[in-house]
């Protein structure tokens, strides 16, 4: 007869770990401790489980990051990626999803999107694309025009919204580039976009400096049939055509059905008729001279010059000290660029910072893998090193921390009351900004095959309600963040595993509840420990 044997358990208080030998659970037993964490009276107390937020999937793809956005006029809507490259805009009181913007790149880079919120704007990055801003209705990039009251201002969105101010050229529903239609021409057609008022196309934003000569116009395009080389006029002026600047461009022999960006130089726009002034534009028009062509127009834009005045491409974006923040440079990985103060549209060529040097810079690529605005300081992260960044403008100073202790993921940076909490080399660190210490010593066996070559798919949240961290990460081998750790920060309690494999944690209000959320490598938005099953993926 099989004899039971039972292991009582005295004290929870730094958790319990099922792996022998690093605990003293005898060999034969084992701890059942999968999707716990630890109640206030340090018992074992099951997570609850993962339910749909959302009722409809969304239409394209599965999502890999999803972030709230209340509205001005109080409703609460959901900015979402998915893997076709496509943003949505879902609204839960009506199950809707919104296409915002598609043709972004749908690599597993591209796939990993960065992103902080910045003067009622959601700012984010994926590395590969233009750095992107939404501000509830509209995106545009990094760096293009805004009212002074906040919201988009853009040459041109060619949404319903602009369709009786428009004369000439055909709606297209399906396919748009931004939004959800384009205009289209055919055949050496035009249309024009009267505008209520003078628009200034030369104000700085946010009181950044002015456009200039150098900055430029874009719009994007789609030859739907024909072939061969396109020629196109594009007209800024007044109403009456009595005063303009206009520009004659011409495409070469265009990829059909793929949205190409149009970028000229506004030193490129002569003034063709009469004495215009870009601060009062009152109407734009669109010629497109090519016989047996027909295009699709959408999202137009004037931007800072982006390869001097406008945030860079980069993989991670974080806000100090009222300035936006963006490293992951391709052209220099150990660099950090600025914003000037309160304007994150505009970069000064001066406001840059390097982080070269550490030890073991050679053990795999120096470069930056992570930024966190922790107190008065910016957090930068490394393969083998952590820095700080102080000040702002000219006046700035960086400075290694001791130890040779990097971070590995930017979006696994976890802050509790007491410090930061991150991955590294197969151990959690938490660290304050004059001391680190390793809190995984009970489940380091856990972390030993980590995929140190994916380490950025890791992430991490915190739940305040069971003061507990979700991480989620990749093992060597996983095509997903298939392993979970749970860890109780104020006892400072390890909670063995969790299963379900996330893709991307944030937060949400649901039901007047402050919810966690999650990404699941399926269509819908997750609410984490709501109901009893564990559903999705």
């Amino acid at each position: 007869m099989l004899e039971r044997r039972t292991l009582v358990i005295d004290d929870l208080s730094k958790g319990l770990n099922t792996f022998a030998p690093e605990t003293r659970v005898p060999d034969g037993f084992y701890v059942d401790a999968q999707n716990m964490y630890y109640g206030t009276s340090k018992n074992p107390q099951t997570v609850l489980g993962l339910t749909p937020l959302t009722t409809t999937g969304v239409p394209s793809g599965n999502i890999v990051w999803v972030e709230p956005y209340t509205t001005t006029a109080g409703v609460t809507t959901y900015l979402v990626g998915t893997t076709t490259g496509r943003l949505y805009r879902y609204t839960v009181s009506t199950d809707t999803w919104l296409l915002v913007l598609s043709g972004l790149d749908t690599t597993a880079t591209g796939l990993r999107w960065s992103h902080v919120p910045f003067r009622g704007s959601i700012w984010l990055t994926n590395g590969i694309d233009d750095v992107l801003k939404w501000d509830g209705s509209n995106i545009v990039p990094g760096g293009a025009m805004w009212t002074s009251s906040g919201s988009v201002q853009i040459v041109a969105n060619f949404e319903s919204g602009e369709d009786a101010s428009w004369v000439g050229g055909a709606v297209v529903t399906t396919g748009p580039k931004e939004g959800t239609q384009s205009r289209s021409l055919t055949a050496s057609g035009s249309q024009a976009l009267t505008y209520g008022g003078n628009l200034d196309f030369l104000t700085g934003i946010l009181g950044a400096t002015n456009f200039d000569s150098n900055d430029d116009f874009e719009i994007w395009v789609k030859r739907t049939s024909g072939t061969g080389n396109i020629t196109y006029r594009f007209r800024f002026g007044d109403a009456a055509d009595a005063a303009y600047f206009q520009r004659t461009e011409v495409q070469t022999s265009p990829t059909n059905d793929t949205w190409t960006r149009i970028r000229i130089a506004r030193s490129l726009f002569p003034i063709v008729a009469g004495a215009p002034v870009w601060s009062a534009i009152r109407k734009f028009s669109i010629f497109l001279d090519t016989a047996a062509q027909t295009v699709e127009f959408d999202w137009a834009y004037w931007r800072y010059d982006q390869d001097v005045d406008g945030p860079p491409v980069g993989d991670f974006i974080d806000v100090y000290a009222q300035q936006l923040v963006i490293a992951g440079i391709d052209s220099d990985l150990v660099l950090v660029r600025y914003s000037d103060v309160g304007t994150p549209d505009f970069f000064a060529a001066t406001n840059t910072a390097r982080f070269s040097g550490g030890r073991h810079v050679f053990e795999k690529a120096d470069q930056i893998t992570a930024l966190h605005s922790y107190f008065d300081e910016l957090i930068v992260g490394k393969v083998n090193s952590t820095w700080t960044f102080s000040g702002t403008g000219s006046n700035v100073s960086t400075s290694a921390l001791p130890l040779s202790i990097g971070i590995d993921s930017h979006r696994g940076v976890v802050e509790t009351p007491w410090s930061l909490h991150y991955i590294f080399e197969n151990n959690i660190f938490g660290a304050r900004l004059t001391s680190r210490g390793l809190v995984s010593t009970n489940i380091s066996s856990l972390l030993s095959t980590f995929d140190a070559d994916n380490a950025q798919n890791a992430v991490g949240i915190r739940s305040d309600r069971i003061h507990t961290i979700y991480w989620s990460y990749p093992n060597v081998g996983d095509s997903t963040n298939a392993r979970g750790l749970l860890y109780d920060y104020q006892l400072d309690a390890w909670a063995s595993v969790f299963t379900p494999a996330i893709r991307y944690y944030t937060r949400g209000v649901v039901s007047s509840t402050r919810e966690i959320l999650a990404a699941m490598y399926d269509t819908h938005i997750m609410r984490v420990g709501v109901g009893t099953d564990f559903n999705g993926t």
